[in-house]
């Protein structure tokens, strides 16, 4: 018994340490990403341009009831864009873009939710692009039906700050500096 008591102190004192893990999980959420999507809106040569990425995964860990317990971890296949065109396709996933030859993920961490009011949260955490990893804040609105939940938002980014554009590709008077991201989420607890 005497030996049980320090692996048991420690145990204790990790929890005071750490009162992330004190806390109780926040229930999963799985994605259905047939009904899912994470958009992007450019502008290119003054024209809005939209594309989304067919391929993503999450982890999702939300409570509307206790939001801060929440976190998600969303990765994004970068070659899986689709604009609409083949050749503007090409040149988002080339090195002068998002280069998914070299960062072939984007990464997005919520480390803390907040509700604000009504059906209205954010998720403050970080956003990695091209291997650069900035904060940023989602606002979005959450509407939940028994284990249904959909999430919508948009963050705005400016896309220098993550090295999307190199060489020709840096100048803002061919493409905006400012891409707006969507998000259309529908997730449901696991049975």
């Amino acid at each position: 018994m005497h030996r049980l008591f320090p692996a048991f102190a420690l145990a204790l004192l990790g929890l005071a340490a750490n009162p992330i893990l004190a806390q109780a999980e926040a229930p999963e959420w799985l994605i259905d990403t047939e009904k899912s999507e994470i958009v992007f809106v450019a502008t290119q040569s003054g024209a809005p341009v939209e594309g989304r990425f067919k391929a993503f995964e999450a982890d999702i860990r939300f409570d509307p009831a206790a939001p801060e317990a929440g976190r998600a971890e969303v990765l994004i296949e970068i070659a899986s864009v689709d604009s609409g065109a083949t050749d503007r396709d090409q040149a988002i996933t080339s090195e002068g873009l998002l280069n998914a030859g070299a960062f072939p993920q984007g990464r997005f961490v919520a480390e803390r939710f907040r509700h604000l009011e009504g059906d209205s949260y954010e998720a403050e955490g970080t956003l990695t692009l091209r291997d650069v990893t900035l904060p940023v804040v989602l606002p979005f609105t959450l509407a939940i039906d028994g284990d249904t939940a959909q999430a919508k938002g948009e963050l705005r980014v400016q896309r220098l700050d993550y090295g999307v554009g190199q060489g020709q590709w840096a100048d803002t008077s061919m493409v905006g500096p400012e891409v707006a991201i969507r998000i259309d989420i529908l997730a449901r607890r696991p049975n």
